[in-house]
């Protein structure tokens, strides 16, 4: 008995010693440096659920993927991150974002919209991303807005509402960010039912996302060189300048006669879901 207890003793000793090793922190956390940046088990997903920006979130509920990718946001080591490229952090955090909003709907089911869900979702600090736990306002407003100052992630970034972005159907990935992230920026621009240039009726018709995050274009290097004739808020100028990089020849001289209303719609908090 006393020898039995003696060698149980050694292997607890033993597995401890070698999990605490320099070589076993090594390890685990060069298993976590080779995160997967083509996303591939994450645009898998959105191709099985998602169709025309609409997602199918019973489909995502049966779909182990999703579980999966929200483990591999958790595991990846903080320290990996920062020394990460910074394409390769703004499509981390957009993928999260979108990931994390997703489960936060399927964890809710049935709703009729994201408002519906309690506490609320987005400054719910509920999820660890990268080793440390957060909110989804955490990962918009801290990590891609202000430290990553990307704009176009209003594109792209979807609270799970009708008036929100499309869903892209494809992972976002650092090879391909400003052709995904200028791509998204098209298709929503394009959308008539959250943006119209009328030029008929002589107004312009945007976003409410233009209207609460419009600051974000001001000091943006790729909006188009336009002199917009009329006295515009600095907010305002910047959005119609971004607007202008996206759109015909024949709608940016119509932007730059500055002869139009600028109306932001009402926004629809109504699931997007199919």
């Amino acid at each position: 008995m006393v020898r039995a207890q003696f060698h149980t003793l050694c292997g607890v000793v033993l597995v401890s010693l070698t999990l605490s090793s320099p070589g076993a922190a090594l390890a685990g956390k060069a298993a976590v440096s080779d995160f997967d940046h083509s996303y591939k088990g994450w645009d898998g997903l959105l191709r099985s659920v998602v169709s025309g920006g609409l997602v199918d979130y019973a489909a995502a509920a049966r779909d182990a993927r999703l579980q999966g990718f929200i483990q591999d946001l958790a595991a990846v080591d903080p320290e990996a991150v920062v020394a990460w490229s910074r394409p390769q952090q703004v499509a981390f955090y957009i993928n999260a974002y979108n990931a994390l909003t997703l489960q936060t709907v399927v964890d809710a089911m049935p709703i009729k919209s994201v408002k519906d869900i309690e506490p609320n979702p987005w400054d719910n600090a509920r999820w660890t991303v990268a080793g440390r736990t957060i909110s989804l306002d955490t990962i918009e407003h801290k990590r891609l807005r202000k430290d990553l100052k990307e704009p176009r992630v209003h594109f792209v970034l979807v609270c799970a509402a009708r008036s929100c972005p499309e869903l892209p159907a494809r992972a976002i990935v650092p090879a391909k960010l400003d052709e995904q992230l200028d791509g998204a920026a098209r298709i929503f621009f394009g959308d008539p039912s959250k943006n119209r240039i009328d030029q008929a009726g002589a107004r312009l018709e945007l976003s409410a996302i233009l209207h609460w995050f419009g600051k974000d274009f001001v000091d943006w290097g790729a909006q188009a060189k336009l002199a917009v004739a009329g006295e515009r808020s600095v907010a305002e100028l910047a959005v119609i300048r971004t607007l202008a990089a996206y759109v015909s020849a024949k709608d940016r001289e119509f932007l730059a006669s500055g002869s139009f209303e600028v109306v932001y719609n009402a926004y629809d908090w109504g699931l997007n879901g199919r």
